[in-house]
C-alpha cells in the first residue's frame, strides 16, 4: 500500500500517474500530427507559390512571397513538432507534463492569420 492510500504524510499532489504504453503511443501520434500538418502546409506552399499564378493569370510575384511564407510555416510545424516531441518525451520519462508555451501558440496563430489575410488579399 502506498503512502497516499495508507494516509501517509507524503503528498503526491500534482504528480501524474506513471506513463503507460498508451501515453507513449499518444505522444508518437501527436508528433505524426505535427509532421502531417507540416506536409499539408508544404503542399499549400507549392500550390500558392507555383500552381495558382499559372492558373489564375495574376502576377506571380505576390504568390511567390506567400508560397515562401507557407513554406516557413511548414518548417515551423515539422521542426516545432520535433522539438515539442523531445520536450514531451523528457517530461514523460520524469513522470511529468510540460504544456506547450502560450507564447508559441500565440506567435504561430498570428503568423498563420497573417498568411491567411495575405492570401485573401492576393485574390482581391
Amino acid at each position: 500500500m502506498s503512502d497516499v492510500e495508507g494516509g501517509g504524510a507524503e503528498s503526491t499532489a500534482g504528480r501524474w500517474p506513471e506513463a503507460s504504453r498508451r501515453t507513449h503511443f499518444a505522444q508518437e501520434r501527436t508528433l505524426l500530427a505535427w509532421w502531417r500538418t507540416g506536409i499539408g502546409v508544404s503542399a499549400v506552399a507549392l500550390g500558392i507559390g507555383g500552381l495558382v499564378p499559372k492558373l489564375s493569370g495574376l502576377p506571380r510575384e505576390r504568390f511567390i512571397l506567400l508560397g515562401v511564407g507557407y513554406g516557413v510555416l511548414a518548417i515551423i510545424f515539422v521542426v516545432g513538432g520535433s522539438l515539442r516531441d523531445r520536450t514531451s518525451r523528457e517530461a514523460i520519462s520524469r513522470n511529468d507534463f510540460v504544456p506547450l508555451s502560450p507564447k508559441v501558440v500565440t506567435w504561430i496563430s498570428i503568423y498563420t492569420c497573417l498568411l491567411i489575410i495575405g492570401t485573401v488579399a492576393c485574390f482581391i
